[in-house]
């Protein structure tokens, strides 16, 4: 798994990246993906136009006025660079255009390859500080005893009250072995501190779960879109093949997104022929379309639904528009996040890049993913065909199943299609990335 890692930033040092998610509050992973050359010609020549102005005249000389006047220690250079280069990337008022310094750069690096140094938990953005929505099995965080719902308030006795959950994950994580100091509340309990030492760990990808042992019913929760992410799916689908599976559920709720090459991957499992997956357009028109690959098809068969909610963003609906447009599965659950907009990911100097978007991307049958604000309301992404809440403090964790509005509506519709004429029990689970990888 390392060196396949490896093998991909070296890739990536020496041609731009796309991205195909927007960025997501998770100690695990960000979201990613790197793209063919031909792709990238016609944004990067368009990123070779220089204006008139030579913007670095006036940044060298306001640094040296800085330098020799500031009444205080300045910052160090590259403390103002960076600053300097992040203010000229908001005048383009896209939340997705973004610079990298060092240490996000090799986060991102780490992400796409689906492993990571850190504590080994989930989290999201809470009211203080990072909720943990579950720990990794055989993480640091499992082992320590952290919870789904413990909220980190502090690292290292810093405050997480008014920092992004993008600096929070850069805290948390650190060399491996070295220690860390969380502070977590944990319900209306006095907050306490627990010491945890920081190893290697493997981001979770695909977990299999029999949810109906009679009619034979499993659920396919692929979590992200990894590099592993084809491999894993192909053993997840095999062993439902061996054990007689009659029908999926794919559940791509909380996927944040990742690899445009594993998106497509993914979708040539469940669409037969040579089919468009997704349509990549720029400011001049249609840059690319990606098709099905050939030999990928897993001809299963079975009847197949697909859970979405506001957390399946960019590669989850790419796949998810495709399996529709496709009439391959309807879509149950909520709203996508609508995140279509592509990033070209250009390394610059020092280790660091710059995320620019250069395009936008379409389901096969036309759909824009990318959600717009209308009256201060984020309206867009992907609507499904069943649309099913569930409650607003639900989590996706086992403990919280029996208020999963979207997967008892997912097993209604399948046994109906089943002709079932009585309800299975779910088991706890059937497969996980662990018993694959060991």
């Amino acid at each position: 798994m390392r060196e396949r890692g490896r093998a991909w930033v070296y890739t990536l040092l020496l041609m731009p990246v796309l991205f195909v998610g927007g960025f997501v509050g998770s100690e695990a992973y960000a979201v990613l993906t790197h793209a063919s050359p031909s792709l990238l010609r016609t944004p990067l020549t368009n990123l070779t136009h220089r204006p008139a102005l030579e913007p670095t005249d006036a940044f060298r000389s306001a640094l040296a006025e800085v330098e020799a006047h500031y009444y205080g220690k300045p910052p160090a250079v590259d403390k103002l660079t960076y600053t300097s280069i992040d203010g000229m990337l908001s005048a383009l008022e896209d939340p997705y255009t973004r610079f990298m310094d060092p240490d996000a750069f090799r986060r991102m690096q780490e992400d796409t390859s689906g492993s990571f140094t850190g504590i080994g938990a989930l989290l999201e953005d809470a009211p203080g500080g990072a909720r943990i929505v579950r720990p990794l099995p055989d993480s640091p965080a499992k082992k320590a005893g952290l919870l789904p719902g413990d909220i980190i308030i502090a690292v290292d006795g810093k405050s997480l009250e008014r920092i992004a959950l993008d600096e929070a994950v850069r805290l948390i994580r650190g060399p491996r072995f070295t220690e860390v100091k969380l502070t977590i509340r944990r319900g209306d309990e006095e907050p306490f501190t627990v010491t945890l030492k920081r190893d290697l760990v493997e981001s979770p990808t695909v977990d299999v779960y029999l949810e109906d042992d009679e009619n034979k019913i499993y659920r396919i929760w692929l979590q992200n879109f990894s590099e592993k992410a084809p491999a894993l799916l192909d053993r997840a689908l095999n062993q439902i093949r061996q054990e007689g599976g009659r029908a999926i559920i794919l559940d791509l709720r909380a996927n944040p997104g990742g690899l445009l090459d594993s998106s497509i991957e993914v979708a040539s499992r469940f669409i037969a022929g040579e089919q468009v997956v997704v349509s990549v357009v720029g400011r001049q028109g249609l840059l690319e379309r990606r098709y099905t690959l050939r030999g990928r098809y897993a001809n299963l068969q079975t009847p197949m639904v697909v859970l979405i909610n506001g957390g399946s963003a960019s590669a989850s609906e790419i796949v998810a528009g495709a399996l529709r447009d496709h009439k391959v599965a309807p879509l149950i659950g909520e709203d996508s996040f609508g995140k279509g907009l592509v990033q070209t990911v250009i390394p610059t100097s020092q280790n660091t890049a710059v995320a620019i978007t250069t395009a936008k991307y379409l389901t096969p049958n036309g759909t824009d993913l990318n959600a717009k604000v209308v009256d201060g309301k984020r309206v867009g992404g992907l609507k499904p065909d069943i649309e099913v809440k569930n409650p607003d403090d639900w989590r996706m964790t086992e403990d919280d199943k029996a208020r999963d509005m979207q997967l008892k509506k997912a097993l209604e519709i399948l046994r109906d299609q089943l002709h079932a004429t009585k309800e299975g029990n779910g088991v706890l689970r059937a497969q996980s990335d662990a018993e694959v990888n060991r």
